[in-house]
């Protein structure tokens, strides 16, 4: 059983739709995990409704000056059901996991 100290701030009615729910659970899991291991501090979760798509990003203050590739097989798999992912941040100050959904009619 895991135990994780986050904020998470949803956008009313916003929902991930997906044929294979397993796929987005794991690349969820995937950035939950990514963060985790750069921080010791509170990780934000937003979800939103873009223009282009939904968004979820997982937030922490970090002190790690170096943040990991993005495993690739995390990045071919969101790519199969339509998403993205990408890392952002700023080293020894915080890190950010974004995933985006891309509406299927762009």
């Amino acid at each position: 059983k895991k135990q994780l100290d986050a904020n998470m701030t949803l956008e009313f009615d916003c929902r991930i739709e997906a044929e294979d729910i397993k796929p987005v659970v794991k690349s969820i899991n995937y950035a939950i995990n990514y963060v985790t291991e750069l921080t010791d501090q509170t990780m934000q979760i937003s979800l939103n409704a873009g223009v282009s798509g939904l968004k979820i990003a997982f937030t922490a203050s970090t002190s790690n000056d170096v943040f990991p590739e993005i495993n690739p097989q995390v990045i071919e798999l969101l790519k199969e059901n339509g998403a993205e992912i990408e890392l952002d941040g700023e080293p020894a100050k915080f890190v950010q996991v974004i995933i985006l959904f891309v509406d299927e009619e762009e």
